[in-house]
């Protein structure tokens, strides 16, 4: 039974005797290589994208606190297989569903750090993610996995098959029971919604940006403070980021709407009110990542969303009214 890639072997297990060493930029290098996989696996047990990368995150965090007990490479992906799907079972055992929620470490937030992602997208996303929970409910269990991960690494059946340990056989095989369970129509939007629901480059980021020293016990004060202070500053430039690209962008549209100006007054009116819109689009930003922390509930970050949304809207009537007024003079 294959337990690993072929692609992956060689850069695998360079990163994996590093990682073992301490280099948690080997280990994240191991995250993105397999993030798929163990997220692929959370999520055809869980059917919850947000629940199912908290697994992963967590799974990641052991891994990262065990290598030193895995003495080969190729014993690795076997191992995060195994605990995913454990953790995820305990997960649906202990009745903690949570709505599907959108990630913010994904592709996704890269777009709302762009500034093209608007409040709507959001909601599409959490709607096209309770669908995709729905539609996965129609597939046969040992047909999820396979199918979301097929979608997920370029439809390739060998190396899904890699990936989860199985033969190629046996992968087109489940993939067939997924196809005969689903329409053309609906197969073709579970597969969009899986490339969608992947976690991007800020999930191995985040997750090595929260490793812990392998033996907490025999952790100091000192180098637990310092393990807090990487965090905290990857945490203040990832906000730093995306709050410097939001403004960059609100900087641009107030200029362009500076420039259909008619008069000093009316570009003086468009500078303040080009001023608040920076400061709410920096504070919703803010909110975004801070959700993430705190571990907000689906509930949450829709009502405050859906606040914010009506906040933009208003700044947008307002400009209107800028422009209005003063071209009636």
């Amino acid at each position: 039974m294959t337990t690993m890639t072929a692609p992956l072997d060689p850069l695998l297990d360079t990163d994996f005797r590093a990682a073992r060493s301490g280099d948690a930029d080997a280990f994240g290098r191991l995250v993105r290589a397999t993030q798929q996989v163990v997220t692929s696996i959370a999520l055809a047990v869980t059917r919850d994208v947000q629940a199912s990368q908290d697994i992963a995150q967590d799974t990641y965090l052991k891994a990262w606190q065990r290598l030193d007990a895995m003495q080969q490479s190729d014993s690795l992906l076997p191992w995060l297989r195994q605990v995913t799907r454990n953790a995820a079972i305990d997960h649906v055992r202990r009745g903690q569903h949570r709505e599907m929620a959108v990630d913010i470490d994904d592709a996704r937030f890269a777009d709302a750090v762009d500034g093209n992602a608007q409040p709507e997208e959001w909601l599409h996303a959490s709607r096209q993610s309770q669908w995709l929970a729905e539609a996965l409910d129609a597939v046969p269990d040992d047909s999820r996995e396979v199918l979301l991960l097929f979608y997920r690494e370029g439809q390739s059946s060998r190396h899904v098959a890699a990936l989860l340990g199985l033969s190629d056989g046996a992968v087109r095989k489940r993939l067939q029971r997924a196809r005969d369970a689903l329409q053309s129509d609906l197969l073709a939007r579970v597969g969009e919604a899986a490339r969608h629901s992947a976690p991007g480059l800020a999930f191995a980021t985040l997750v090595v940006a929260s490793l812990k020293p392998a033996d907490a016990g025999a952790a100091t004060v000192a180098g637990a403070s310092v393990t807090v202070g990487k965090w905290a500053l990857g945490a203040l430039g990832t906000a730093l980021a995306a709050v410097s690209v939001v403004l960059g962008a609100v900087f641009v549209d107030v200029r362009l709407a500076m420039s259909r100006a008619r008069n000093p007054g009316e570009r003086r009116a468009l500078a303040r009110h080009g001023m608040a819109y920076a400061v709410l689009m920096a504070g919703f930003v803010g909110v975004l990542l801070w959700s993430k922390h705190a571990d907000w509930s689906q509930a949450q970050l829709l009502a405050v969303s859906a606040v914010f949304a009506l906040a933009i809207i208003a700044m947008g009537v307002r400009r209107a009214g800028i422009h209005r007024r003063h071209r009636d003079r």
